[in-house]
């Protein structure tokens, strides 16, 4: 109740666009703001394992959102977000569509805001 989904998808659109900007060039720093601290290691290995100059650029053409749940459960608020659209990851390719759910985590207390803990690859 008084949980404002609109504004909160608006807000994880923006995210994942962010976040996957900072994946592409590699920027760890802007990777670290939106994730835990599970999620940035494994993040940050993917960026390691395929070099600091892979030139990786993701065009994200359509992106749609729609939020799955939000549960309060031990000190903390979860929420899934299922994004689904269309990304080309080769400027000479088509674009492909991609569905993943992203599971958020904010603490209860409020100390700390929506931060990236999880990825589920859809298709």
């Amino acid at each position: 109740a008084g949980f404002d989904s609109a504004g909160f998808l608006k807000q994880a659109k923006r995210s994942f666009l962010d976040l996957q900007a900072a994946n592409d060039t590699g920027e760890l720093g802007a990777i670290r703001e939106f994730t835990t601290d599970a999620m940035f290691e494994t993040l940050k290995q993917d960026i390691e394992s395929r070099g600091p100059s892979s030139g990786q650029r993701t065009d994200v053409v359509t992106l749609n959102a729609d939020l799955l749940e939000v549960v309060s459960e031990g000190g903390a608020h979860w929420a899934s977000v299922r994004f689904s659209g269309m990304i080309r990851e080769d400027e000479a390719g088509a674009a492909q569509p991609f569905e993943e759910v992203w599971n958020l985590q904010k603490p209860a207390d409020g100390s700390a805001g929506w931060m990236l803990a999880g990825i589920q690859q859809v298709s």
